[in-house]
């Protein structure tokens, strides 16, 4: 990211210092300057700002023979905040303290795709958390939405600052601060559901673009003149590693009733039906063979495998894709990799999305 002015370099270290705390772990003065790297004083100004704001604690840490030093934690509640991730059948909206714990969850139905439709279901889902939650005030809300039409539509209805955001941008994060990705550098994040993409995360800093559209893997062409993408598009994919293109691979299930079908194939996986395992070695192919190609261009330390599509496969799917991988991948570049199932596979999105509206919103 090119800082414009001394503000961005200062509300970016502020970003640094409250995702170093996202862990658990307390940390000293001394601990934070040695892991990001900037000088104690720099530090102490830091921290002495953010605990003004309400946004860390100090506590004593264990005496060691001479004066304990203090310790630093995230102070829970206050500033609260929603994430939303905006799914094609759903809306999942969940309310987080500034800890980012979780305080409330409401699903909602999506009726109709239509911009303003989608605004009413993101507006009903976020109300019914506050209600949860005694009619929180909220400080900002984070919506998960690869449609930016929906920001002016939003920020006319809410009555507090939003931010939209890409959902593989959110998924990313969520596994960067929460989850596997967590102390990584190079990793590529691999979200699988109806549609899918690949987050990146780059020396440590998630990979955008100049259109932030960085990560759409899904649409890289697999086959010249293949199966047709939702995108218009033929060969691409997503066509082949989709839920929709699991689900023709099973031959199971009405069409429209993905989750439902994906669900049951899941099921007979685990239990050693060996129908259901040859699907499983189906759906390997493609999705080993395009990851393949991004581990060549990338060569991350850790692959991590998330979306709801992995999340009912489970560790099955990462036992069946790897030795895909390491068969058209280039030996070292393989070798430098480790996969691994997600950690934040319940609505990572939501997430994301909350820590993104709490620094861009609360950190100024």
């Amino acid at each position: 990211m090119r800082l414009k002015h001394s503000g961005d370099l200062r509300r970016a270290h502020r970003v640094e210092v409250m995702r170093s705390f996202y862990g658990g772990e307390p940390r000293t003065r001394l601990e934070l300057a040695n892991q990001l790297g900037l000088s104690v004083a720099t530090i102490g100004t830091i921290v002495g700002e953010l605990a003004k704001a309400g946004f860390l604690k100090e506590t004593a840490g264990p005496r060691t023979g001479g004066r304990p030093a203090t310790q630093l934690t995230l102070r829970g509640g206050g500033s609260l905040v929603v994430g939303v991730d905006v799914a094609e059948t759903h809306v999942t909206a969940e309310l987080f303290d500034q800890a980012m714990a979780r305080l409330a969850r409401k699903r909602v139905p999506v009726e109709e795709n239509a911009p303003e439709a989608v605004v009413e279901h993101v507006l009903t889902a976020v109300a019914a958390v506050r209600q949860q939650v005694y009619e929180a005030p909220i400080r900002a809300i984070g919506v998960g939405v690869p449609e930016p039409r929906l920001r002016a539509l939003l920020e006319r209805r809410c009555d507090v600052p939003v931010v939209l955001d890409h959902p593989l941008k959110a998924i990313t994060l969520a596994e960067q601060m929460f989850g596997a990705a967590r102390d990584q550098d190079d990793v590529i994040v691999v979200s699988l559901g109806t549609g899918v993409g690949l987050g990146v995360l780059a020396d440590g800093r998630l990979l955008r673009g100049a259109t932030n559209s960085a990560g759409e893997w899904g649409h890289t062409v697999l086959h010249d003149g293949g199966e047709p993408c939702r995108c218009g598009g033929r060969g691409c994919v997503e066509a082949y590693v989709g839920a929709g293109a699991l689900v023709r691979l099973a031959g199971d299930g009405p069409p429209g009733d993905l989750e439902a079908t994906v669900a049951r194939l899941a099921g007979a996986v685990r239990r050693g039906d060996s129908a259901a395992l040859e699907t499983l070695a189906r759906y390997a192919r493609p999705l080993g063979l395009a990851l393949a190609n991004a581990v060549n261009v990338l060569n991350p330390g850790l692959i991590v495998f998330g979306g709801w599509v992995s999340a009912a496969l489970g560790e099955p799917l990462v036992s069946a894709v790897t030795p895909v991988i390491k068969e058209y991948a280039l030996a070292t570049a393989f070798e430098a990799a480790t996969t691994v199932l997600g950690r934040h596979l319940d609505n990572p999105v939501s997430l994301g999305m909350a820590v993104l509206a709490f620094e861009t919103h609360l950190l100024d």
